[in-house]
């Protein structure tokens, strides 16, 4: 690596970046290994059962990690004139569950996981209304 390198970037707006994510200007010969497990679960009426807040409950976070077939064809065109890195300018609306933007030269290997698991149960509007308008319209009679 040079250590005289210069990497500009001409403007950069991010809006967020969270959940085991990085936003990283210039060099490194660092490894990147960025994993996420994410368990999710939302309902209309509060019943959770005994084991369905852990991790273990769910055979996903445990398989082996998909290794593709062959590497997707990516297009870019590089340019170092100088050692310099120039980069234009950047707009990114979120940076989320291990993903990773860098300007510059990065060592390897870089990995990036992410596991979510999303519940979601609602019931009928009526049923959780409580009110005996509720009740009429989801028996059918007239409020």
């Amino acid at each position: 690596m040079n250590s005289g390198r210069f990497t500009a970037v001409g403007s950069i707006k991010i809006n967020t970046v969270s959940a085991s994510s990085v936003v990283q200007f210039g060099d490194t010969c660092d490894s990147v290994r960025l994993f996420d497990r994410v368990l999710a679960i939302q309902r209309a009426i509060a019943n959770f059962e005994r084991d369905e807040l852990s991790f273990e409950s769910y055979p996903l976070f445990f398989l082996p990690s998909p290794v593709p077939v062959t590497p997707p064809p990516v297009q870019y065109r590089s340019e170092a004139p100088k050692g310099r890195i120039l980069v234009g300018p950047v707009r990114v609306n979120g940076v989320s569950n291990s993903c990773f933007i860098r300007a510059g030269n990065g060592g390897g290997p870089h990995i990036a996981e992410s596991r979510i698991v999303n519940i979601r149960h609602f019931n009928d509007r009526y049923a959780l209304s409580g009110t005996s308008a509720g009740l009429q319209a989801s028996s059918g009679e007239p409020g």
